[in-house]
């Protein structure tokens, strides 16, 4: 019950119960001594009317000094019931200042307390998964970064100590590490702006068909290596979308280089377009379905938080850097867009993303001087 009604109730219920009571005993009082003061030989006032003027005070007095008792009472058993659970938001506040995240408070009600409580709860677990999902980034960077920097410290020493000479084998070599480097810490640069909401977008109208075709030729060799058959279901006539196409390509290359590492050699890789409604808002959706093994239901709620591997044995060369899925996500988002994961009834995962339609997008829009979208 609503803590407004609980209030109302209790007071309406204090006021009715006060004032039946005081008519219920004044009216006693005087029937029985109003009947014996008549019946008396004579009017004037004298003990019996003192008597009763008396009794009637008393009463009076007694009945009220008793309800102002137990207004007392349920005023402080309902204010306990609303401070007690506050004192917990307090306490549990408190906690997460000094850096103790995920805990909760006890839920014991339905009311404005109780769903303040459930929201603390739910703030408070949100915390944990935050500061959980902080501490692994800075240690997942710290080992994505710190692998290829001995691969170079390495090298560079052995040449230095005159080990092993710097061939044109060995320098290939660490020019590729310097280049994973250099993609890493500009995919971070672009995941953290992502994340702010401050990501740089140079939006123009395309056409998503030709994106994806021009991004399926980039991956022809490598298709042909792992000897996958690529059937493409595209939706003719399907209306120019107002986005980044530097941002969007790299989407869809993660999206089919992902699909093409988890495909087994003769597998099918399958690209489709589309136009869907969802949320009243019309959607250009891009569907990127593989024949692997699909995604385990463990993985399946983190396939996007950047640096997850649902296998931790897979290595570095198979398994990317973990922000690929990521990206996908942050920069469909950065278009007021969504990208999301399942698997087929049929085996292999689906992942898709949806880019909204419609001209609400297409809308002049303000260009500052290095030609950035604001």
């Amino acid at each position: 019950m609503s803590l407004c009604y609980r209030i109302a109730g209790l007071t309406f219920l204090l006021i009715t119960a006060t004032v039946c009571c005081l008519l219920w005993l004044a009216n006693l009082q005087m029937h029985n001594l109003f009947v014996v003061y008549v019946q008396m030989p004579h009017m004037d006032m004298g003990q019996n009317e003192m008597t009763f003027l008396h009794s009637v005070h008393e009463s009076l007095i007694w009945v009220g000094a008793l309800f102002i008792i137990l207004g007392f009472i349920a005023s402080f058993v309902l204010a306990k019931s609303i401070t007690k659970p506050l004192q917990a938001l307090t306490q549990g506040t408190e906690a997460i200042r000094q850096g103790k995240m995920g805990i909760q408070v006890e839920v014991t009600a339905a009311d404005e307390i109780g769903q303040l409580a459930q929201m603390f709860n739910n703030m408070s677990r949100r915390l944990a998964q935050v500061e959980e999902m902080r501490r692994r980034f800075l240690a997942d960077t710290a080992h994505e970064l710190r692998t290829p920097l001995a691969i170079l410290q390495g090298n560079l020493e052995n040449m230095l100590a005159g080990v092993s000479p710097p061939n044109p084998e060995r320098l290939f070599s660490m020019q590729e590490e310097v280049q994973r480097l250099t993609r890493l810490v500009e995919n971070l640069r672009d995941l953290s702006l992502a994340r702010l909401h401050k990501l740089p977008l140079h939006k123009e109208l395309l056409d998503m068909n030709q994106l994806l075709l021009r991004a399926l030729d980039m991956f022809q060799p490598l298709l042909e290596e792992h000897r996958l058959v690529v059937v493409t279901d595209l939706t003719q006539k399907l209306p120019p979308v107002y986005v980044d196409g530097d941002r969007i390509n790299q989407v869809l290359y993660n999206l089919i280089s992902n699909a093409i590492r988890y495909s087994p050699p003769g597998g099918q890789l399958k690209l489709r377009t589309g136009r869907q409604k969802r949320h009243n808002r019309s959607w250009l959706v891009v569907d990127v379905l593989d024949t692997g093994t699909g995604i385990s239901a463990e993985d399946l709620p983190y396939l996007f938080d950047y640096f997850y591997r649902g296998d931790e044995a897979r290595s570095r060369e198979t398994g990317g850097t973990g922000i690929g899925l990521s990206l996908v996500q942050y920069y469909c988002e950065a278009h007021d867009g969504w990208a999301e994961a399942h698997n087929n009834r049929d085996g292999g995962a689906c992942f898709s993303i949806g880019l909204p339609l419609g001209g609400a997008e297409i809308k002049p829009v303000a260009i500052d001087e290095s030609g950035v979208i604001v």
